[in-house]
């Protein structure tokens, strides 16, 4: 799949999509995975999907991608032998904020694990700290 955005990114795969789904829905990684896999495999090694490949429940979750900013979209027309204007409906995979999206979590990942350096080691205890009698 030739995903290559102009910022210089990777091509996208499973584990960058799932990461920024988790990222923008605070879903669990597990089914962040299953979600990416499953609409990856609509592309293939293609850079866009045709609309009319997918079933309903699919394009449903092709439009909420959308919303997340995720997925793009496009079409065309073709104009029928009998006159009439055919829209064609295509996907297409967000490349580029797909990348900038796991560029910023990378980032906070840095600033979270910095902020966790910082906490005492009480703070690591299961136990209930006592509490100062007055």
């Amino acid at each position: 799949m030739n995903m290559k955005s102009a910022e210089n990114c990777p091509p996208v795969d499973y584990r960058m999509l799932s990461k920024v789904i988790v990222g923008s829905v605070g879903m669990n990684e597990s089914a962040a995975e299953e979600l990416a896999l499953r609409m990856l495999n609509y592309f293939g090694y293609e850079e866009e999907v045709i609309d009319n490949m997918l079933d309903q429940e699919d394009r449903r979750l092709f439009y909420f991608l959308q919303d997340l900013k995720l997925l793009k979209t496009h079409w065309e027309e073709a104009v029928l032998p009998s006159g009439r204007t055919w829209r064609i409906f295509y996907w297409k995979l967000n490349a580029d904020h797909i990348c900038r999206e796991v560029r910023k979590l990378e980032e906070n990942v840095d600033e979270i694990v910095s902020l966790y350096e910082t906490l005492p080691e009480n703070a690591w205890s299961r136990e209930r700290p006592e509490v100062a009698a007055e």
